[in-house]
């Protein structure tokens, strides 16, 4: 979601057209190791993050310039860009799809793990990972988990 409001931002003050930093493998891979500094090396939840950027990648494919700053692009700016949003949503059914999954899997994290404030992010995000909490009894004997 960051991304997407600094995209924005940037393709409004006409420095970016929306996809030039931030659909390519290296703000990909510099937003995954921020997160998995800030998270304190919770490797599901950067992992998951990870997973999920190169999948929006993969969708996103081939108006993307996935391997920016290192090949050149040549970038279409929009004069008007909520026009042609809107339009492209109200009008692509892969589009109308992809938003839809999107939303409810955010939906579906967020009501999950009662995430419906800041801090609760935060401290989500701080958190070691549940995976040992997950297993049945007689597994979760076998794992040890060691803070650092």
């Amino acid at each position: 979601m960051f991304p997407d409001i600094v995209d924005k931002t940037l393709l409004f003050l006409k420095v970016s057209n929306g996809r030039s930093y931030f659909h390519s493998l290296l703000f990909v891979f510099l937003s995954f190791l921020v997160l998995f500094l800030l998270s304190k090396g919770n490797k599901e939840i950067s992992l998951s993050f990870l997973i999920g950027m190169l999948f929006h990648l993969l969708l996103d494919l081939p108006d993307v310039p996935i391997f920016y700053p290192f090949i050149s692009y040549d970038f279409a700016y929009i004069d008007d860009p909520i026009p042609h949003w809107t339009m492209t949503l109200l009008t692509n059914p892969i589009v109308q799809l992809t938003e839809i999954i999107g939303l409810g899997i955010l939906i579906f994290i967020t009501a999950k793990y009662r995430l419906y404030k800041i801090d609760e992010i935060f401290k989500y995000l701080k958190t070691t990972s549940g995976f040992s909490q997950n297993l049945p009894p007689d597994l979760n004997k076998q794992f040890q988990i060691i803070e650092e």
